[in-house]
């Protein structure tokens, strides 16, 4: 009975430890996500879903490049290739597809300086309407 005991903890203390550590990575991953890190961010912030396959992914590049010309020193733009991993972890990128619900690219999030999301949209999004959500966060 005492040897079963013990080849449980063997088996049950590595399973524990890896859900607690998993468990908590994933919280400090999801605070990075959500922009909660101890310094505020002094600028609003655009988080864009993208595929380079995407035709109107190009398209909504091409306009919000455009609509950024006058706000370059005020926002701050975070593009996700929801194909590629690359720039951010591949981890990070999982968890924002996960927390802003994204099933169609493009995506485009809007976040204001305090990190609550002020509009969210699927589809290309025209340079004046940018420009206008853009007046509207700061």
């Amino acid at each position: 009975m005492r040897n079963w005991i013990i080849v449980l903890l063997i088996f049950i203390m590595p399973l524990a430890l890896y859900a607690f550590f998993d468990a908590k990575a994933q919280n400090e991953m999801m605070c990075k996500v959500e922009g909660t890190s101890q310094v505020q961010n002094p600028k609003a912030k655009i988080i864009k879903f993208s595929s380079p396959m995407c035709s109107e992914c190009k398209e909504a590049s091409i306009e919000m490049e455009k609509a950024l010309k006058d706000y370059k020193d005020s926002v701050l733009v975070e593009e996700i290739n929801v194909v590629e991993n690359v720039g951010k972890s591949v981890e990070y990128n999982k968890l924002a597809i996960k927390k802003f619900k994204v099933t169609l690219v493009p995506t485009t999030v809007f976040v204001n300086k305090s990190g609550k999301v002020v509009k969210r949209q699927e589809g290309v999004i025209k340079s004046d309407e940018i420009k206008e959500i853009l007046d509207g966060i700061e």
